[in-house]
């Protein structure tokens, strides 16, 4: 008989480990050994959602089918063709001449110049950040394409959402395992299956956050807290959009939604 034991004496062979996996581990260890005073920092803030901005064709149809099925007043905005949502947390804001709805969010994390290096070595692309007056900022792109930033700062995310907030984001993408290594070497994300084939759910994101394969480029679904999902799914209808019907889900109803304009959306009762 072999001795399996053997096999330890066989020489070395040297092979080349994954890139995304070598992002992610090098991150790891840098948060954990090189920056240890960060690590506590990364854990419990890198990652939350700050601020989200609702991409559509329409802006001006948008705020008139919002208001009516959420109560959103507006503000103006910072950009052309943007708008600002008033009395919601995390902060929102509509960007119009958007061809691909998606919703874009913004970042918080302790150190905008690190995370720009990580985003770089998990193999995304991250402007140098500029100081705006809100805070230091960077506008970034995924491995798989989709647009977000990150800004230095703390996000305002409330424990408890109100009527017309956010309160979950369900990321679509092509390849969950390119979004988990990069996320999770970007911000220390973990992940857990959830309930559909190839779905998981975000542990450490704030507001509430899943990811599920989907279709062929990237798009963030935004879902809204409203208290009674029968009426709201009444004035989804009236206002020229589309609503399937509600829906009992663990955590309470839903219902899938689409604007006038064909943006998804969820809409939700807890």
């Amino acid at each position: 008989m072999t001795d399996p034991l053997d096999a330890l004496r066989e020489p070395v062979v040297l092979i080349t480990p994954d890139p995304r996996f070598a992002a992610a581990l090098r991150a790891r260890l840098e948060r954990a050994v090189i920056r240890g005073d960060e690590m506590s920092a990364t854990q419990t803030t890198a990652g939350h959602v700050g601020y989200a901005s609702v991409w559509l064709p329409d802006i001006e149809r948008a705020e008139t089918f919002y208001r009516a099925v959420l109560g959103w007043s507006f503000a103006p905005g910072s950009i052309e063709h943007g708008r600002q949502i008033e009395d919601v947390r995390p902060r929102m804001g509509m960007a119009g001449g958007v061809e691909h709805s998606s919703l874009f969010l913004a970042h918080a994390v302790p150190d905008v110049r690190a995370a720009v290096r990580r985003i770089h070595a998990a193999g995304g692309q991250a402007d140098e950040p500029v100081q705006q007056p809100y805070g230091l900022i960077s506008d970034c792109v995924d491995d798989q394409g989709l647009r977000f930033s990150v800004y230095e700062g703390a996000a305002d995310v409330p424990a408890q959402s109100r009527p017309g907030e956010l309160v979950y984001i369900t990321v679509e993408v092509p390849d969950t395992a390119r979004f988990r290594a990069f996320y999770g070497a970007v911000f220390g994300w973990t992940f857990t299956p959830g309930r559909i084939n190839d779905g998981w759910g975000v542990n450490e994101a704030r507001p509430m956050m899943g990811v599920h394969r989907a279709g062929d480029r990237p798009t963030i679904l935004p879902m809204y807290q409203v208290t009674d999902i029968q009426d709201a799914v009444g004035r989804v209808r009236r206002a020229g959009g589309t609503a399937v019907d509600p829906a009992q889900r663990p955590y309470g109803l839903e219902s899938l939604c689409s604007d006038d304009q064909g943006s998804r959306f969820y809409l939700g009762q807890f």
